[in-house]
């Protein structure tokens, strides 16, 4: 099937009638945002008050409408997310914002860089999760004071905070193919003294779900099914916050130490076509972050300090190893360090401001490899200086500018450096237009090349140092408005944007040994609208939300009848829809919903291009309050409702063939899965602090 870049689908046209309905609430909600610095429950608003940055989408565990098992079921649902898992809900799963690849999103736990020189993927299923917990999407711009910038997006997920108020929250599940999960939070201590939130999570399956064999069903004349092995998961986390009051004789700071200790054996089943029944991987995450914060003048003078450590331990089989040309056994190591210094408040009333300088330091030390070479060390460091800016001009009107300048020294024990130095930024306005809040921005992104990239691994990859980083200028514009008509409550959220890529990195085959080197191959072109809604009448409730994406590679010209067509990338769906719709009636509510993805490109051949075929999930639940026991619920979720397994895939000579369901070719997805958990939620009591 060949297929260039297609146009974007009209929107269904409730969205933009919304967009522009008579409603004071959405004004309110702005300058509300702007007051209580986004941490309130309307920190989904579109404009933001608390630093510069762009459209940004939240998410948290107990407000989800469904059951929540993974960091990537977290975002899933959001405007602009889509996410590409490997198999089950704990195979490895990548996230992409805006139709930008996994390697251009950072990704923050805590405050502290997850994603790096050595690992610019980060798997989502390694996140833990735990009750308070909450996940933020900046889909195009991030405070510049969060630290350096990424190509594609932000993901920052907030452990539960010492502030909170006090409540222990216990959640447990069961569910198919051997699912066992466990989170735990509490947070207690006195109101104006010591604050502690606690946080436990593990969870374990086995994952071992047929799936369509295409081979033999080809050979046989019927369908044949196997059962995927060698894909289950063992995982444990801890975490501990501790928020201390520092009084000083000019008034009150805080000291807030986070804490995170994780561990996990994952198995690698491999491809259907070459499984690796004998693969594991082990990985451990030590996350450690101190933050003082000290009044100064009309706002408070902060210092951060970080460090991270992780490993990785691959154990294989030299059977299976051989199928995969990889080692027997590896032990690496990545190490980062870094700190920070700045300033935020209101030199004048109009105006906020946020100024910081940060460094950090990371360092990818292989050890041990057996079966294949070990690639070669690596070291980033890492210096920059951030401004973020917002001035009220008007009452309606408000100007937000953020910028950085960043420079990166890298170097591999092979004795290879490079030193770039490059500025990102961008300018925005928002505004209050009769009922509708507005807003746009535009600027400029980057992200340097990876280890891999850059030094390859003296095995499958050849490295180029003097890759050049990967830019892009973007820009988008949109609004949001939320009414309420009688007994009807309504948000409505429409956006647009557009993206310019610079000298994307890609891998080019090298030579007959199936070597790739990291190349810059020239530019990219993506456009994509997202909308989101929520419609509230008596007992019903509706979420949806929607993405649609074209994508252009530039740099390849693929000529159909003497006309040059520009190849969609790869992996990027053009639609991705989700729904849920409640109904909730006392202690009852029930939940049917369902997952549209289409125009998922697969990798060209030659000079066709094969599409993932269309697929809808449905899912449904109920969750009920036990009467009697406050704070004790049970919930059913069934997901992948109708057992959708097998699609329908085009063939070489026109015909279809049956092959499994899923993200990627030959990584199939499991069939339906249901899941019991229950919740029991114990309120605390605050103690009164001193008359003040």
């Amino acid at each position: 099937m060949r297929r260039g870049p297609s146009s974007l689908h009209v929107l269904p046209l409730a969205f933009a009638v919304a967009l522009f309905s008579s409603s004071r609430a959405a004004r309110a909600q702005s300058r509300a945002s702007e007051t209580n610095g986004g941490d309130g429950e309307e920190e989904e608003v579109l404009v933001r008050g608390r630093s510069a940055g762009g459209f940004v989408s939240e998410a948290r565990v107990e407000t989800s409408t469904r059951t929540i098992t993974d960091a990537a079921s977290l975002v899933e649902p959001l405007p602009g997310v889509h996410v590409r898992r490997l198999g089950a809900d704990d195979a490895f799963a990548t996230m992409s914002i805006r139709g930008a690849s996994s390697t251009q999103i950072a990704v923050y736990l805590a405050g502290v860089p997850l994603t790096g020189g050595a690992d610019p993927t980060l798997d989502l299923a390694t996140l833990p999760l735990w009750p308070g917990a909450r996940a933020r999407v900046f889909r195009s711009f991030a405070p510049a004071a969060l630290g350096r910038g990424s190509l594609g997006g932000t993901l920052v997920l907030d452990p539960p905070s010492p502030r909170a108020p006090q409540r222990t929250d216990v959640w447990l599940a069961a569910g198919a193919f051997g699912q066992r999960r466990l989170r735990i939070g509490d947070v207690r201590g006195d109101e104006d003294g010591v604050r502690v939130a606690t946080g436990l999570s593990a969870s374990r399956s086995d994952d071992d779900f047929s799936y369509l064999d295409p081979q033999a069903t080809a050979l046989q004349g019927r369908d044949v099914y196997r059962e995927r092995q060698n894909a289950g998961h063992a995982a444990a986390s801890g975490l501990v916050s501790v928020g201390l009051p520092v009084r000083f004789a000019h008034g009150t700071g805080a000291l807030t130490s986070t804490t995170l200790l994780q561990g996990r054996r994952q198995e690698l089943p491999g491809t259907i076509l070459a499984p690796t029944t004998l693969q594991r991987l082990e990985s451990s995450r030590l996350v450690s972050a101190l933050e003082l914060t000290v009044p100064a003048g009309e706002g408070a003078f902060g210092v951060r300090a970080w460090t991270r450590r992780e490993g990785l331990s691959l154990r294989d089989a030299a059977t299976s190893a051989s199928v995969a040309f990889g080692p027997t056994a590896t032990d690496d190591t990545i190490l980062a360090v870094g700190t920070s210094v700045g300033w935020r408040g209101r030199p004048t009333a109009p105006v906020t401001v946020e100024a910081r300088i940060d460094g950090s330091a990371e360092r990818f030390a292989p050890g041990t490899w057996e079966g294949a070479v070990a690639p070669p060390s690596a070291r980033r460091s890492n210096l920059g200086a951030a401004l973020d800016g917002r001035v009220r001009i008007t009452d309606v009107l408000v100007v937000a500018a953020s910028g950085r300048t960043d420079a990166w020294f890298d170097g591999t024990s092979a004795g290879a450096s490079t030193n770039e130095v490059r500025p990102t930024g961008n300018v925005g306005v928002e505004a209050d237009v009769g009922p509708v809040a507005l807003a746009t921005h535009a600027g400029m992104l980057t992200r340097p090349p990876s280890f891999v990239e850059r030094y390859g691994n003296r095995g499958s990859f050849i490295g180029e140092p003097d890759l050049r980083p990967e830019s892009a200028a973007t820009i988008d514009v949109g609004g949001q408005v939320a009414r309420r008509l009688g007994a009807v409550r309504m948000r409505f959220e429409l956006a647009g944007f557009a993206t310019w890529a610079d000298d994307l990195i890609v891998f080019v085959p090298q030579g007959a040994y199936g070597r790739a080197k990291a190349t810059n191959i020239g530019t990219a072109r993506l456009f994509g609208i997202e909308a989101e809604a929520r419609v509230a009448l008596s007992a019903f409730e509706l979420r949806a939300s929607h993405t649609a994406l074209t994508t252009a590679n530039a740099s390849t010209c693929l000529f159909v009848e003497r006309r040059c067509e520009r190849p969609a990338l790869p992996g990027r769906p053009e639609h991705d829809f989700v729904l849920d719709l409640t109904y909730t009636s006392g202690p009852l509510r029930l939940r049917y919903g369902f997952d549209v993805v289409t125009g998922i490109q697969a990798a060209s051949a030659g000079s066709d291009q094969f599409v993932v075929p269309d697929r809808i999930l449905h899912s449904m639940g109920a969750r009920i309050a036990v009467p009697g026991a406050p704070g004790l619920s049970f919930a059913l979720d069934v997901r992948n409702l109708f057992d959708l397994r097998v699609a329908e895939y085009p063939g070489l000579l026109g015909a279809t063939s049956r092959y499994p369901l899923g993200d990627l070719f030959n990584y199939p997805i499991p069939g339906r899965r249901i899941l019991l958990s229950a919740e029991w939620v114990f309120p605390g009591r605050e103690r009164a602090g001193p008359a003040r």
